[in-house]
């Protein structure tokens, strides 16, 4: 924590998720406990470090009153060795873009919050997340940053779901929130040098396969440039930030995110 956040003592907790023990979540307080402060929801990568990834958003809860929801979608839920379901928001008997409303609500429930503008923020795998989450949902959003991410999904029409949103419905049973994006304020960025740690192939006989996964190029910089043209496309205007000295890493990714988020705010 900064010298900032030192002086302000932060409430935190975690539990399972009531309705789907299977899954938990991790939060921090707004350190005034008033009902109207922002949400920022906050998603682990591939590492499902979420108390870490909470952690992270220590100072900006401090600094701006936030209350702060780290969701854990744990590995092995329904097969043994697949851990990928929550980045396509999808895997059988799984609707992770409900679980994720779910439990924001039973967080607010639990805290007496009201329903104030919610930010999402995602790393590397939650990156995904956050990505495909804002596509659909953008409405119930205020912001979205998209933190280093290993796939995108762009926003391209022509091409199938998931490198593109052709038959995303279908798909994952939400369309493209299209009228919400378009009020949606979007922050991408990546670390100069992210060298492609934890990149998956995904081959044929993989549940998330696609022969369009590397149409958006061949590394998280080109996949990330490739998102931002779509989205500047389709007419969002996404900030983005590339931070010099840096790898694939949470913390100084977070700290980039807490920026952008306080200026929206």
């Amino acid at each position: 924590m900064s010298a900032g956040a030192e002086t302000v003592a932060l409430k935190k907790g975690e539990a399972l998720h009531e309705a789907d023990p299977r899954f938990a979540s991790a939060w921090t307080l707004a350190p005034s406990g008033k009902a109207d402060r922002p949400l920022l929801i906050a998603v682990h990568g591939s590492a499902r470090d979420h108390l870490q990834t909470r952690d992270a958003f220590d100072d900006l809860a401090a600094r701006q009153d936030i209350n702060v929801l780290a969701p854990l979608f744990p590995a092995d839920v329904t097969c043994p060795g697949y851990s990928d379901g929550y980045k396509f928001l999808r895997e059988p008997g799984i609707d992770y873009a409900m679980l994720v409303e779910g439990m924001v609500a039973a967080f607010r429930a639990r805290f007496s919050l009201g329903s104030q503008p919610t930010y999402l923020f995602g790393f590397s795998g939650g990156a995904q997340f956050a990505l495909r989450y804002a596509l659909v949902a953008a409405s119930k959003l205020s912001g979205a940053v998209i933190a280093a991410p290993g796939a995108v999904t762009l926003l391209d029409a022509e091409l199938p779901w998931w490198p593109g949103v052709a038959g995303i419905e279908q798909a994952i049973g939400r369309p493209v929130d299209a009228q919400g994006l378009k009020q949606l304020q979007v922050h991408l960025i990546i670390g100069a040098n992210d060298s492609n740690q934890g990149l998956v192939a995904r081959g044929s006989d993989h549940p998330d396969y696609s022969p369009f996964a590397d149409v958006a190029g061949a590394d998280r910089h080109q996949r990330l440039a490739a998102l931002k043209e779509s989205l500047e496309k389709s007419g969002l205007k996404p900030g983005f930030e590339c931070l010099d000295g840096i790898g694939h890493e949470l913390g100084p990714l977070a700290e980039a995110a807490s920026s952008a988020i306080e200026n929206w705010l």
